[in-house]
């Protein structure tokens, strides 16, 4: 694909972005199906082909999902299989360009990672979310994107899950090519859009596994780890 081209959609990527936010933004709106039709966009537009095995939560039923996390393609990717989940993500989100406001208007819970109150206040948030809204919340426990087995994953969503009833539902994600995809490390964000743009597409398998009741916090977090990295 010609330079021109690949630099038109990284700018497609923003404007699409830009679309749905202001009709999300309009009184009376659906902002699930904005958040779906979004998500169906960039994904033709990165021309994504999603396996989806297993079958992701039903509408109307709280859980939390937890899962391995790969590139910024996982947002788009899980809400094209189910649109009315709620992401947690890092503050940092909050001040990308056009993107930063589309997760404040998808009702994104932003975490500061490195302060304890904000994990605190988080928490109350999500079990909020999860047992008075009967919201489904996506978690991703490494609290960053990773090609590799993470050295822990924070237990905080399994803590959420045991202390309040509510079932996770574990489901992983795989890209190929895999490096292509995955956003790590030092990547640069545009530079890392102009790349993808370079492949005619990417396969992507979604696996949700059945939903599960969390009862050791510690334990159902090593094992469900594992699995989720494989």
């Amino acid at each position: 694909m010609p330079k021109l081209q690949k630099i038109t959609k990284i700018c497609k990527v923003f404007f699409i972005t830009g679309k749905y936010l202001k009709l999300a933004c309009k009184t009376n709106s659906n902002v699930d199906l904005c958040k779906q039709a979004w998500s169906n966009e960039i994904i033709s537009l990165f021309n994504l082909k999603i396996n989806v095995l297993g079958n992701p939560i039903s509408a109307g039923e709280s859980f939390l999902l937890v899962g391995n996390h790969v590139s910024y393609l996982d947002i788009p990717v899980l809400l094209n299989s189910s649109p009315d989940i709620t992401f947690v993500s890092k503050s940092e989100i909050r001040s990308w360009p056009v993107i930063g406001k589309a997760a404040v208007k998808g009702k994104t819970i932003f975490v500061e990672r490195n302060s304890r109150h904000s994990r605190n206040v988080v928490k109350n948030q999500i079990t909020s979310c999860l047992i008075a809204n009967k919201q489904k919340v996506v978690i991703f426990p490494s609290g960053t994107t990773s090609i590799r087995t993470s050295s822990f994953w924070k237990k905080g969503a399994f803590e959420i899950a045991k202390n309040s009833g509510v079932k996770i539902q574990p489901f992983r994600i795989n890209y190929n090519p895999l490096r292509i995809a995955a956003y790590v490390g030092k990547d640069n964000f545009l530079i890392h859009m102009y790349q993808l743009f370079c492949f005619d597409e990417i396969n992507v398998t979604l696996e949700f596994h059945e939903p599960v009741l969390v009862t050791n916090i510690v334990a159902d977090c090593t094992h469900w780890k594992k699995w989720c990295e494989q």
